[in-house]
């Protein structure tokens, strides 16, 4: 950028000299003279030289950044000229390669459809190829599983005969053993029931012995006793004629009653029956204790079954009370509504103070016909405190019924309940 004149000194001496005319032509002489007139007229042209020179200075400073502007964006467009003339030139360079690749391409795709027919040609020779040797492969295997499952079951069937034979024999030689066994077991029986019923008729009439003589000595000590004599010794024990016992197994000794059962013991099977057994004492009975009534057994349960009602005892009153029947129907009659204390409100208001013990986390909700109630759904009611629920309104003009849910889904046991405009009613709610 060219630098500028400073139009300052030239505007000064341009004042000056316009200043010098001026004195000149008013304090010189009179009429002026030619050299006078010629200094005043330099004075003014040198004057106006100097006041145009700045600006003309610029002009031409002005014209020649205007021309080097101009030959600058001269330059830039033969610049860009230059640059869109090569972008050209690779352009249709890149045009003339895609063109090349476009006849390749399009000479390929000609081309494409033979290839593909010789390459199928080859895959479904190969394939032919390969099918034919797994068939073969299969074939042979199937041949070699044959000839081995042939001698398998060959030697399979041999030993199954083999075993069948064996099997035949085993069979009779345990019929054989079977009736062998079943005969010497009739006999083993018949000498068993031979044997039992000799001894069963040695045995009974050995009882029958004892037992006579077991009652005889009994009838002795009753009549001791009844005399107020003790005796002196141990009753002898009773034993079975030595002629009835030698065929015996052993030696058999029947014991005497006790004094409170005179009846014959021994006549029974269950009589006892001991070796060597020593003689029996007759004691007197001792007086049993009265036993107490037994209690009425109740029936555990389980500790895992928390469902299962729990056993009780119910006393005769309670048994012959009959259970309350609690009615949950919504359209039930006043007459089942709950027992609730009703007194007059000191306001006016129609209020219901409901006592329940619901847990923590659950609401009480109230539903019903009265105003702001709905039977679809219910109204939370608002808690008191531990266990106290209310709900109040004062649009209450006539008496209607409501009845309270848990969490506005399980229905109370309490049933319905009656308000009436402006009372106060207290009521216990069940779930």
């Amino acid at each position: 950028m060219n630098p500028r004149l400073n139009k300052l000194p030239f505007l000064l001496g341009d004042v000056a000299l316009l200043a010098a005319a001026f004195l000149l032509a008013k304090y010189g002489p009179q009429p002026l003279s030619t050299g006078m007139v010629v200094a005043i007229a330099c004075c003014v042209i040198i004057a106006a030289a100097l006041g145009v020179t700045p600006f003309l200075a610029d002009a031409f400073a002005d014209e020649r950044e205007s021309t080097k502007e101009r030959h600058d964006q001269m330059e830039l467009q033969v610049k860009r000229l230059h640059a869109a003339a090569e972008s050209l030139t690779r352009a249709a360079a890149q045009i003339k390669s895609v063109e090349e690749a476009v006849h390749k391409s399009a000479h390929a795709a000609e081309t494409l459809p033979y290839r593909m027919q010789e390459k199928l040609a080859e895959f479904n020779e190969a394939l032919a190829e390969k099918e034919n040797s797994d068939h073969e492969a299969l074939e042979q295997e199937v041949a070699d599983l044959r000839a081995a499952d042939s001698a398998q079951l060959k030697a399979t069937a041999d030993k199954i005969h083999k075993a069948a034979a064996d099997w035949t024999a085993l069979e009779a030689a345990t019929r054989k053993q079977l009736a062998a066994a079943e005969a010497a077991l009739a006999k083993i029986h018949a000498a068993a029931a031979a044997a039992a019923s000799a001894y069963e008729a040695k045995l009974n009439a050995a009882v029958q012995a004892g037992a006579l003589a077991a009652t005889e000595a009994l009838d002795a000590k009753l009549a001791e006793f009844k005399q107020g004599a003790r005796p002196s010794r141990p009753a002898p024990a009773v034993h079975a004629p030595a002629a009835q016992l030698e065929s015996a197994p052993g030696p058999v000794v029947v014991e005497a009653v006790s004094v409170e059962s005179p009846a014959v013991a021994a006549a029974t099977p269950e009589a006892s029956v001991a070796p060597a057994a020593p003689a029996a004492v007759v004691e007197e009975p001792k007086p049993k204790k009265p036993r107490a009534p037994r209690k009425p057994k109740v029936e555990e349960q389980p500790l895992t079954d928390t469902t299962a009602p729990m056993p009780v005892e119910l006393t005769p009153a309670a048994a012959a009370e009959p259970e309350p029947v609690i009615s949950s129907d919504e359209d039930s009659a006043p007459a089942s509504a709950a027992p609730a204390e009703s007194s007059a409100s000191s306001d006016g208001a129609t209020r219901l103070l409901a006592t329940a013990y619901i847990g923590i986390g659950n609401k009480l909700f109230l539903r019903g016909d009265g105003p702001g109630l709905s039977w679809d759904k219910g109204v939370p009611m608002q808690f008191v405190s531990i266990g106290k629920w209310g709900w109040a309104t004062h649009d209450a003009t006539a008496p209607f019924r409501a009845k309270l849910y848990k969490n506005d889904e399980t229905t109370g046991m309490t049933g319905e309940i009656s308000l009436a405009p402006g009372q106060h009613v207290e009521i216990t709610a069940l779930f």
